[in-house]
């Protein structure tokens, strides 16, 4: 049987996100101000979050869904019921 491969989000994961966006195209700047978030940024988008991780994540949703990333009320539905499985 193959083993499956299994990536938590922790801080290992976070020079690989960093790569992988430089490698997309975007410049990754960090604001030292007091809320220290990082920055991606192209020629078109700007994407903002508290680390390389979740920027690339960002990043994901707009590949996929583009201007209309917001989610429906079916998919916030979703959401709910599965944070209420976990209680």
């Amino acid at each position: 049987m193959q083993h499956k491969i299994r990536i938590a989000a922790a801080g290992n994961t976070l020079a690989p996100a960093l790569g992988i966006l430089q490698k997309l195209g975007y410049a990754v700047t960090r604001d030292r101000t007091a809320e220290q978030q990082y920055q991606a940024e192209n020629d078109t988008c700007i994407f903002v979050a508290d680390d390389p991780l979740t920027l690339l994540g960002l990043v994901k949703i707009y590949e996929e869904r583009g201007a209309d990333w917001q989610p429906s009320d079916e998919e916030v539905q979703r959401l709910l019921l599965l944070d209420e499985c976990e209680e």
